[in-house]
């Protein structure tokens, strides 16, 4: 979820939960003032009618309502409280056909002759069910008009703020290690975004000096490892071929010569791991993997002779994927050449190939592998000489590589599962 949704999502709970409160209190103040103005009004018509009263003594004789919105009627006589009294109440009006809330004061004043008298004046009122309804309606406008509001200026006015990080984010999707393309400043005018651009900038250029570093050291090592194998290799296989040693000492030299060449074989493999490590093979295309799956069976045909191990491929789909295609090359080879040499004699290896996934299936030893060791450095499940323990490990690094997932399973063979996300 994006940033502007997520905090937009909280504004809009926050917004849900405030406005019925703010709501429920706006009510209560309203509806306050509306009794507090209709209760002036009341008094006011009181005064009015006391003074009206002591001026024309015919209006003390008011039993009724009638037009009059006052009744005037006497009291016996006796100490009455002349303090305000107000009531609500409901009466039925005509022209709504419906019984509708009226305010009441009821009062007591003297005349000239000191006769008490009750005076009762009404006056209608909101109604307060019509004035919850419309006051619903009206938060619930409200709240649509405020979160689409509140949309819009995310809309557009974040959208521009974040443009600056979009940007930043843009150009460190871009940047690639030993390119030697430098890391693009960003202008902005927020100043935060001005510091992660510089911040992102100095730290990718300390990356930048310590991989070259890196780079150059793996690979003068590598070429000063293989530049003295060779000559040992070389001078070895000379001593061979002169056939001057008893048999016993060219036997040793055999074994020694073999150790040589795994030991190229493993600097071979630890060069590449570190490659793809340091993510040195940029150059991506759509890769066609039965194409590529049924060229390198054919390149491993006289190894899968030797070890009398039948290769087999199903193609149930195309498989298209883009990636490096040096590094596709070496995913199949490492897992058909660990199908090879973890076998025996009469085995077999099942390529099987769908739309968005291929397994390899090989007989191998009776027993499943540790699925939680076979992809580190260095493991072996057996302790044959043909393998460097790194095969399965560069497998690994080149899934990690790209969004690939691959799985070990047995079930009187071995299956290794390769899936690619799905188009």
């Amino acid at each position: 979820m994006k940033l502007q949704n997520y905090t937009l999502r909280y504004l809009a709970i926050t917004l849900l939960a405030v406005i019925p409160i703010w709501a429920g209190l706006f009510y209560v103040l309203i509806l306050d003032e509306v009794y507090d103005n209709i209760d002036d009004d009341l008094k006011n018509s009181k005064i009015i009618i006391i003074r009206q009263a002591f001026a024309d003594e015919k209006l003390l004789n008011t039993p009724e309502f009638g037009i009059n919105k006052f009744t005037i009627k006497p009291l016996p006589k006796g100490n009455y409280s002349l303090k305000d009294k107000f009531k609500n109440s409901k009466e039925f009006m005509e022209y709504d056909d419906d019984d509708e809330p009226i305010r009441t004061l009821t009062t007591v004043f003297n005349d000239k002759k000191g006769n008490s008298f009750e005076l009762n004046i009404k006056a209608s009122v909101v109604e307060e069910d019509e004035l919850l309804e419309d006051l619903f309606l009206a938060l619930i406008g409200l709240y649509i008009m405020l979160v689409v509001s509140i949309l819009v200026v995310n809309h557009f006015l974040l959208k521009r703020i974040w443009k600056s990080f979009y940007g930043i984010l843009g150009n460190l999707k871009n940047f690639r290690l030993g390119t030697g393309i430098r890391f693009e400043e960003v202008k902005t005018p927020i100043d935060e975004f001005k510091i992660l651009s510089n911040e992102v900038e100095e730290m990718l250029h300390r990356n930048e000096v310590i991989y070259s570093s890196q780079k150059q050291f793996i690979e003068n090592a590598s070429h000063e490892l293989q530049t003295p194998l060779a000559i040992s290799i070389n001078k070895l296989e000379l001593f061979a071929e002169n056939n001057i040693l008893p048999e016993e000492q060219m036997m040793e030299i055999g074994k020694i010569t073999d150790t040589l060449n795994r030991l190229v074989r493993m600097n071979k493999s630890l060069l590449m791991l570190s490659k793809i490590e340091n993510q040195q093979f940029g150059d991506e295309e759509v890769v066609n993997f039965n194409e590529l799956i049924i060229q390198l069976t054919e390149d491993f045909s006289d190894l899968a002779e030797f070890k009398q191990v039948k290769i087999s491929i199903v193609e149930n789909a195309i498989l298209k994927f883009k990636m490096n295609r040096g590094l596709a090359g070496a995913l199949i080879n490492n897992l058909l050449k660990n199908a090879l040499v973890h076998n025996h004699p009469e085995g077999f290896v099942a390529f099987s190939i769908d739309e968005n996934s291929f397994s390899i299936t090989n007989s191998g030893v009776n027993s499943p592998l540790n699925s939680e060791a076979i992809f580190n450095r260095f493991y072996r499940h057996t302790t044959t000489n043909e393998s460097t323990g790194l095969g399965l490990a560069i497998v690994k690094s080149i899934i990690n590589s790209y969004s690939i997932s691959i799985s070990y399973s047995f079930k009187s063979n071995h299956t290794f599962k390769i899936t690619f996300p799905k188009k």
